[in-house]
């Protein structure tokens, strides 16, 4: 193994074991230790600059999307576009075991729009308890649910798993936008799998005794109020949100432009006065910091490691000890075992540590890049993994305070069927080879 390969092993595992441990920030693993690499490679302060200013060119545009897509949905979210669309889901809906399931496979997919994991949860559980409590359904189904369906839009151009995956792709304008197309498909034969994991489960609970109550089951289920809910403006918002989506792909300006006017039109329209907008800006950037931060300084590592040769030594290494009959297998073997080994990984590491050098080992034996990187993309398994997703902490103590060792065994098997049928899946029509 050479030097450089060396350096570059040790960095990605230095960066993995530190950000397992908590021992550091995101922000701090992404920039020190890639700069402390680089230096060690022999590489001068000036070519060590270059390397960031590569990477960090790669994630500008990506970090501006955050800037003022998370706000967007937020503003949304605040205005109550989701909440009228699953109150309306309730209300029109006889209840079942089978209907409930299904109904929370809905609604997961309606608050997850705005790409946030914790609203999701902190919306849909909460909601959706007390039916299951009625219908003596086991909660653990509702965090399955729950957690599952939000997989399917993790693919949407604003989604942070998509523009992580996005830095990775070269020489392909709007990754983002690339991404999604591609992956439309997988999203929509995903949606259905959740349905029918739904329909399988209620049939479960319903064979252990959960069904229809004598007693009238209550399904007005009331949202949260607050003074910031525009019932009046749902119609408005919902086309607006409709507009913007289909503009992302017709619009020729960048993506950020379009969820900036985006988010300006909505602000003026559901918030007019000036200072109440600003104390709304004022919270979202709280909120969108660190993901905008550790999207745009995972620059730093894509750089040095793809700038400074260290990739390439790294791959030339792992091709001399992989069997060649393996090579062209070897992304497909790991994304089928993506979902237990996520219980080690985060979700930063998995994408910018694994995923590069699993694409530059299938690139030698003639796999695109691309490729791998769409088949890495999905992983179920962080679903059940709190290294990677802590926000199951807050999932288990919302579903009436389930033990997280019991949701992570109830859960672990179906979420692990549903990667590999997604690897096979996309396989067989062609977007994983």
């Amino acid at each position: 193994m050479s030097y450089t390969a060396i350096v570059g092993f040790g960095m990605m595992i230095l960066i993995t074991t530190l950000l397992l441990k908590k021992k550091v920030s995101t922000l701090f693993a992404f920039t020190i230790i890639p700069i402390i690499g680089a230096l060690l490679v022999g590489a001068s302060i000036t070519e060590v600059c270059d390397y960031i200013n590569v990477g960090l060119g790669k994630t500008r545009d990506l970090m501006f999307i955050i800037f003022f897509s998370l706000p967007y949905f937020s503003v949304m979210s605040e205005a109550g576009l989701f909440d009228i669309m699953v109150e309306f889901l309730l209300k029109h809906t006889k209840l079942s075991v089978t209907v409930i399931c299904i109904i929370t496979v809905l609604v997961s997919l309606i608050t997850e729009i705005d790409g946030s994991v914790t609203s999701t949860y902190l919306v849909t559980i909460p909601m959706m308890l007390p039916l299951y409590k009625k219908l003596k359904i086991d909660p653990k189904v509702l965090l399955l649910l729950c957690s599952a369906t939000m997989c399917a839009l993790f693919v949407t151009p604003w989604n942070g798993r998509t523009l992580r995956a996005a830095t990775l792709l070269e020489g392909i304008e709007n990754p983002q936008n690339y991404i999604f197309s591609k992956m439309l498909p997988m999203m929509l034969i995903y949606i259905v799998l959740c349905v029918c994991l739904a329909v399988i489960l209620a049939r479960i609970q319903m064979k252990k005794g959960a069904g229809q109550m004598d007693e009238q089951v209550d399904t007005a289920v009331t949202m949260e109020s607050s003074e910031l809910k525009r019932p009046r403006l749902f119609w408005f918002n919902l086309i607006w949100t409709i507009l913007l989506i289909i503009g992302l792909s017709a619009v020729p300006c960048p993506d950020y432009f379009v969820f900036a006017i985006g988010l300006i039109v909505a602000l003026c329209v559901n918030y007019p006065d000036l200072k109440l907008q600003g104390s709304l800006l004022k919270k979202y950037s709280q909120e969108m910091y660190s993901t905008a931060c550790a999207v745009f300084l995972s620059g730093v590592v894509v750089g040095v490691l793809s700038e400074s040769g260290m990739m390439d030594a790294m791959v030339d290494f792992l091709i001399r000890i992989i069997p060649g009959a393996m090579g062209p297998w070897v992304y497909l073997i790991i994304a089928l075992f993506s979902t237990p080994l996520m219980l080690i990984f985060t979700n930063d590491i998995w994408q910018y540590a694994l995923v590069p050098i699993v694409a530059g080992v299938s690139s030698k034996f003639g796999i695109p890049g691309e490729v791998v990187i769409l088949t890495l993309l999905m992983n179920m398994g962080a679903m059940v993994s709190p290294v990677a997703q802590p926000q199951i902490y807050l999932a288990c103590d919302l579903a009436d305070g389930t033990e997280l060792a019991d949701y992570v065994k109830f859960s672990f098997v179906p979420l692990w069927i549903l990667s590999v049928l997604w690897v096979v899946i996309g396989y067989c029509i062609g977007i994983f080879r």
